[in-house]
């Protein structure tokens, strides 16, 4: 998963690179044009002329030759602006009329660089999961029973959640959320379909399962190579953690998890964690303390139903 800062980087190389690229465009149609027509070259120099002739006027005060000198630039400016028209060549034709494809408005980075980043991460995302299947739409409750513990009733209330989760979704108030259930019933879908929810409203998320965030923590801790992995979901707008209790259960998985945890409570910024296991097996895995934080701080919810990978294989393999 990129840090904030290598997708901006990377936001920001796109970004440039296709300024770059119509920049060059225009210069070379330019070029082309001053080859086949001289008089472009002499507006330029007469143009030219004229302005130094206007700053040395300017000292003298002579307002009359000054009206003079400007009405003649006009004219030579719309005679060189009628040539690039004919020619087909106009300004440059930015993406981005606020910030001119510079990629800040303000001192501040622009709108169009934010969604630039959020492909970028949902690019990223779609080579380590298939986010085009884990979307809200395709989260089918036709798998979900309407008996037995009303399974279907509980999976229409916690879409409904995930739905209004992104939809208003502001990581200074957002809660954290904890899914729970046996394996197969749809929490790394609807997961997934957060993370893309939130990342397409240029908010910045980091994903991914427990084992493999924790041995890229690990990884870059060990080997003196720190690449801002373990900064950068401390402070990502949306930290989710996929299919907790699936890592190696080790002393530094085990801090590494609570520092997590508690660093982002104090500073109260939302998590999202889905877990096969149940409480207690959470309390008895990573302690009371990490146990005493997820009940106490998320809005935890009980996927119900029956297997949906199992479901799916005897409905594909129904009559062999």
């Amino acid at each position: 998963m990129l840090t904030k800062e290598l997708t901006y980087k990377k936001a920001f190389e796109i970004k440039n690179n296709g300024l770059k690229q119509k920049n060059a465009k225009r210069d070379f149609l330019l070029k082309s044009l001053y080859a086949e027509n001289k008089r472009l070259a002499e507006i330029d120099n007469e143009m030219s002329s004229i302005g130094a002739q206007l700053a040395l006027t300017a000292l003298s005060g002579n307002s009359e030759k000054i009206a003079l000198l400007n009405k003649r630039s006009k004219v030579l400016s719309a005679e060189k602006s009628a040539i690039l028209k004919r020619a087909g060549i106009g300004d440059t034709a930015y993406d981005c009329s606020l910030c001119q494809d510079t990629g800040y408005v303000g001192g501040k980075i622009c709108d169009c660089v934010k969604k630039i980043a959020a492909k970028v991460i949902l690019e990223d995302l779609n080579r380590q999961m298939p986010l085009d299947e884990c979307t809200f739409e395709k989260f089918d409750l036709n798998y979900y029973s309407k008996d037995g513990e009303n399974a279907r009733k509980r999976m229409t209330s916690i879409l409904k959640l995930c739905k209004e989760y992104v939809n208003g979704f502001n990581p200074e108030k957002a809660e954290n959320l904890l899914f729970m259930g046996s394996p197969g019933l749809g929490k790394t879908h609807l997961t997934l379909a957060i993370v893309s929810g939130v990342v397409e409203k240029g908010f910045m998320a980091f994903y991914g399962p427990a084992e493999n965030l924790f041995n890229l923590v690990s990884t870059e801790r060990f080997s003196g190579e720190n690449k801002g992995s373990y900064e950068a979901m401390l402070d990502c707008d949306l930290l989710v953690i996929d299919d907790l209790g699936t890592e190696l259960s080790t002393e530094f998985s085990k801090s590494v998890f609570y520092n997590l945890i508690n660093s982002r409570l104090l500073s109260k910024k939302p998590t999202v964690i889905n877990t096969n296991l149940t409480m207690k097996e959470i309390a008895d895995r990573y302690g009371e303390r990490i146990a005493s934080r997820l009940i106490g701080n998320f809005n935890a919810n009980k996927f119900l139903g029956v297997d949906i990978r199992q479901q799916k294989f005897l409905q594909e393999n129904r009559g062999i």
